[in-house]
């Protein structure tokens, strides 16, 4: 439903309606009372006709319309100094220019109120010439006569004027937009505007969504609060002379920083105008600052609104030195315009009263210094992911828009370390969906259904791994079952209090299947997968490695729960006393900066591996790094024939060929090597096949073969 906003109330179009109908009519009655009252007093001769009548109930708009017949009788009762049509006329006239002149940027209401009165002035002016002598002298001339020309004239009045009163009511109002020295309206600028302009041509309103839908954040809101209310009462603050204005939102992704804004807007009863910076950029010269200006002019001729820049960085990065190694004569002279447009704009709007901006961006680092001070941007808030008690309330908030059936949201809260309110959003509308194929209200177990099908899912060339792949010592798996289990139900961490490992660090010789046991923990947790070797790294530009590290890690916190499993860390992280250049000690440094921002509630999970812990960074080895290290040795004999029984299932093996023989010729190997000792059997057995179509069983020979082979013994 539309909403108008008057003075920071809230009116529906029906009552308002009705409301102007009632004060019109009301107004009339007592003005007529008034009329009468002052023609008796004329008669008695008194002078005090108004100190006796009663004000009790009399509309806000009675004193107006009583003086204006005050006036009208006072100049034309008894005295007939002059008729009273004209002034009627007269009023409406002036009230007509008000209404395109001063108040031209008035809200909606305000300037329907003022046509409806130059209509209902209009009438009363023609009521008032049908009924003057003088008309009907000229009239009586041209062969009309007042009882029944008198009549037919008033009816098609009437009629004009309840057709033109409820066109006023109703109709939808053409907004001026000024884009340079003149004002015309959207919808003839949209003509000569392009495709892509036009699309951003949608009237602002104001958004259903309040502070309420806003789960958490008190203390963002109240400074928020704060801030709007010192702009909107800009007479009440003004005499301090305090001009605040300018809201900067960052933080990371799915924050809610785009929400927060419009629950904003909502909550003072703002129209809400939203502009993706993105769009504004264009190829022409000059085109961006053009459409810059545009934008602020709409929000400005929408008053009260919110304008809301979205991806502020992309209008406001940083300027280029035309003294340095930038291109301040072809882009960068384009991007240094638009920033100082930018700036120019907010200069000029920011004390306009009912107009507030905000902005959102998640490189708050990559903006000009100069568009961001105070005095542009009074106030940064930043908006970030939330903790178990603000995700409950936003799990609250989310549900309370839909049919559910209450439950304990505790239980999700505390299921959900490192999500964000948009993830939680997506979550409750995926368990919302399971609710609507039943035709049902939505319960606790929809929800638990969403969060296990919406875990870590971002795997690149990632192979999952089961318990019964994994070939390991009794006490490793132990442990490994142990750590998941931590990792996997936080009920259990809160109720022991025994904490979770910061990270776990496999040390072990090559093929011992350290990074089976990395995607194991990332499938039977559920877990976004993101295996980092030095090849992954090292080499390309200088700074490109640390750049590298910093993208891992924070796609790995945008994709939480996740996991980092870090190969090869001797080559990664070396020890910076013995590092051969400065590359690597950025390199190690970089990765300390980004394990250090990791808490909680990110959800990041580090694994590593090594064959030579002895060549790693000690700092990088930390306990409030990586608190466990785990030791991974070769497959004892009951491995070694689990292996074997493994990648031996599809063939047939010889008479005299038993697995604790082979079990026994392989024992030592790392799994990799039995798996290759396997497959070299297999290529053996394969040679001696001939002409046959099957492959036939596997003798001893070939197995001495294959170890001989896969060991390089010869």
């Amino acid at each position: 439903m539309r909403r108008s906003v008057l003075s920071g109330l809230e009116h529906r179009p029906s009552r308002y309606c009705s409301g102007v109908f009632y004060m019109f009519a009301r107004g009339a009655y007592e003005c007529g009372r008034l009329m009468n009252r002052v023609q008796e007093a004329g008669a008695l001769g008194s002078n005090t006709a108004l100190e006796s009548w009663g004000t009790e109930d009399v509309p806000a708009a009675t004193p107006y319309l009583a003086g204006m017949g005050f006036l009208a009788t006072s100049l034309a009762g008894n005295s007939s100094l002059l008729p009273t049509w004209p002034i009627f006329a007269a009023a409406s006239v002036a009230l007509l220019w008000i209404g395109r002149g001063l108040l031209a940027r008035a809200p909606t209401p305000v300037r329907k109120l003022i046509k409806l009165l130059v209509a209902f002035l209009f009438l009363c002016a023609f009521v008032e010439l049908i009924g003057w002598e003088p008309f009907w002298r000229v009239m009586n001339a041209l062969g009309l006569s007042k009882n029944i020309a008198g009549r037919a004239f008033i009816g098609p009045a009437l009629l004009i004027w309840f057709l033109a009163s409820v066109w006023i009511l109703f109709s939808r109002p053409r907004r001026a937009v000024v884009t340079g020295t003149s004002p015309e309206s959207v919808s003839e600028k949209s003509r000569t505007r392009s495709p892509r302009e036009s699309a951003r041509e949608i009237a602002p309103s104001v958004p259903p969504v309040r502070f309420s839908d806003v789960g958490g954040m008190e203390n963002e809101k109240q400074q928020i609060r704060e801030l709007v209310e010192s702009q909107l009462n800009s007479k009440k603050y003004g005499r301090y002379g305090i001009v605040r204005n300018g809201v900067l939102l960052y933080g990371p992704k799915g924050t809610g920083k785009t929400f927060l804004a419009e629950a904003t807007a909502g909550e003072f009863r703002l129209n809400f105008h939203y502009v993706s910076g993105a769009k504004l950029v264009e190829s022409p010269i000059g085109a961006t600052a053009s459409n810059v200006r545009y934008e602020f002019a709409r929000a400005l001729v929408n008053k009260p609104a919110l304008l809301f820049l979205d991806e502020i960085d992309s209008l406001g990065a940083a300027r280029q030195d035309s003294s340095g190694s930038g291109d301040p004569g072809g882009g960068g002279r384009e991007l240094n315009t638009t920033v100082v447009q930018l700036m120019q704009s907010i200069d000029q709007s920011r004390r306009e009263p009912g107009f507030i901006l905000m902005a959102a961006t998640n490189k708050l680092d990559g903006l000009d210094d100069a568009l961001i001070r105070e005095g542009r941007f009074d106030l940064r808030v930043r908006v970030d992911l939330p903790d178990e008690v603000t995700r409950s309330r936003i799990f609250k908030a989310q549900l309370s828009t839909k049919p559910w059936q209450p439950f304990d949201l505790q239980e999700f809260a505390r299921r959900t370390p490192g999500a964000s309110a948009a993830k939680i959003r997506n979550l409750v509308d995926r368990a919302a969906l399971f609710a609507a194929r039943e035709d049902r209200m939505i319960e606790a177990h929809d929800l638990r259904r969403a969060l296990d099908q919406s875990g870590g899912t971002d795997r690149p060339l990632f192979e999952a791994v089961q318990w019964e792949d994994l070939v390991a010592d009794d006490a490793v798996e132990k442990d490994l079952r142990i750590l998941i289990r931590l990792l996997e139900d936080r009920d259990v961490v809160r109720k022991t209090r025994v904490p979770v490992p910061t990270g776990l660090v496999l040390i072990g010789p090559t093929g011992v299947g350290k990074s089976m046991i990395a995607r194991l923990i990332a499938t039977q947790t559920r877990r976004s997968y993101y295996p980092v070797t030095p090849a992954d790294v090292l080499g390309g530009n200088v700074g490109d490695s640390v750049k590298r590290i910093r993208q891992v890690f924070a796609r790995a916190k945008e994709n939480s729960p996740s996991l980092i499993f870090l190969d090869e860390m001797d080559g990664l992280f070396p020890n910076r006393r013995h590092a051969p250049n400065q590359h690597d000690v950025q390199l190690v440094e970089q990765f300390l900066i980004e394990v250090s921002a990791l808490g909680p509630d990110n959800n990041v999970f580090l694994v590593g591996a090594t064959n030579h812990a002895e060549n790693i960074d000690r700092s990088v080895l930390g306990g409030h790094r990586f608190s466990e290290k785990l030791r991974i040795g070769l497959p004892g004999p009951e491995g070694c024939q689990k292996l074997l029984r493994k990648y031996l299932a599809d063939v047939q093996l010889a008479p005299s060929t038993t697995l604790e023989q082979v079990s026994q010729r392989v024992y030592g190997s790392a799994p990799a090597d039995i798996e290759a000792i396997c497959t070299a059997a297999k290529r053996f057995a394969f040679s001696r096949m001939g002409e046959a179509l099957e492959l036939p069983p596997l003798s001893p020979n070939d197995f001495e073969n294959a170890v001989k082979r896969v060991r390089g013994q010869y």
